[in-house]
């Protein structure tokens, strides 16, 4: 992504973001079964239990008398004793995988990375308040793999996480870093299906695109859109300006005039356009286009709204 390198307040002098942790909880929900065994709020396969009720079985198969139903048995030919059968819940799995390449720098209106934090953190609090388990990978070119957290269903794993993230922003520097290493963060999350949360501004090739959503195929994917309209608006009306790439370190100089300012706004819903029509392809949730003064109630509402 290109940016003006000589605009005021679009290159922070210092990558401080506030630690502050204000929590807003929203609410997700799928329609597809749990494989685990940890009790939560997700239907099951397995019998057992619960209060959802799966159908009738023998009692020499299912040894209950407590559960016998007198009605289903006596309609039974031949007789035979039948008890009802119940599906147990259990816990998913929720993961963040957030692109903190070197574009997730941008300042202009908002503070993506600030905006980062508390989403995911907010992320994490609502997901271990429902019972399920939450875990992270952040991804660039140069990013060890130690910047993980590994699934837990703990109470503090949000502070945790909000601790953590402003830790990581405070020491980290643009340094030319793309999100090459996406499509490996997304693959390590394993086979078991999960329901995983993708944070980016989506700047990226086609290829690199590509690899990640297919490295996401077994998953619930709900992709998260970052982006700031300073990026495209708000550009000098007229004059040289110098575009910096924040991802590649490119310098070019361009004229500015009114003509390039239609055609970058253009370009930029055009992208819109072809991001929504690319996730529909892959099979992912409709996106979820952060806006900076984001509300809990209007998360919950696309999630519950878009259940893949």
């Amino acid at each position: 992504m290109a940016i003006p390198s000589d605009a005021p307040g679009m290159i922070p002098a210092s990558p401080h973001v506030h630690a502050a942790f204000e929590p807003r909880q929203f609410f997700y929900h799928v329609n597809w079964r749990s494989r685990a065994y940890h009790a939560g709020a997700t239907l099951t396969a397995h019998h057992g239990s619960g209060s959802d009720f799966a159908g009738f079985a023998s009692l020499l198969a299912c040894p209950d008398p407590k559960r016998i139903d007198i009605r289903a048995s006596v309609r039974t030919v031949p007789r035979q004793w039948l008890v009802r059968t119940y599906l147990e819940r259990a816990a998913i799995r929720v993961y963040a995988i957030v692109d903190v390449s070197s574009s997730m720098f941008f300042q202009g209106e908002a503070n993506l990375r600030q905006q980062v934090t508390e989403f995911v953190s907010s992320l994490a609090w609502s997901v271990t308040r429902q019972g399920d388990a939450f875990g992270m990978a952040a991804a660039h070119d140069a990013l060890p793999h130690t910047w993980q957290v590994p699934p837990s269903f703990q109470p503090g794993t949000a502070q945790a996480v909000a601790q953590r993230m402003t830790q990581y922003w405070q020491q980290a520097a643009p340094q030319n870093h793309g999100a090459s290493a996406m499509p490996a963060a997304m693959a390590a999350i394993g086979a078991q299906r999960a329901l995983v949360f993708l944070l980016s501004d989506f700047y990226w090739p086609e290829a690199l695109m590509q690899q990640v959503l297919q490295a996401g195929q077994p998953h619930d994917v709900m992709p998260v859109v970052l982006r700031d309209r300073t990026a495209t608006e708000g550009l000098p009306a007229f004059g040289w300006a110098r575009l910096r790439d924040m991802e590649s370190g490119e310098v070019r100089s361009w004229m500015l005039r009114q003509g390039l300012h239609q055609r970058i706004m253009d370009h930029d819903r055009q992208h819109m356009q072809a991001l929504n029509a690319r996730f529909l392809t892959a099979g992912t949730r409709p996106p979820l286009w952060l806006k900076p003064d984001w509300r809990a109630e209007e998360v919950s509402r696309h999630l519950m709204e878009s259940m893949a």
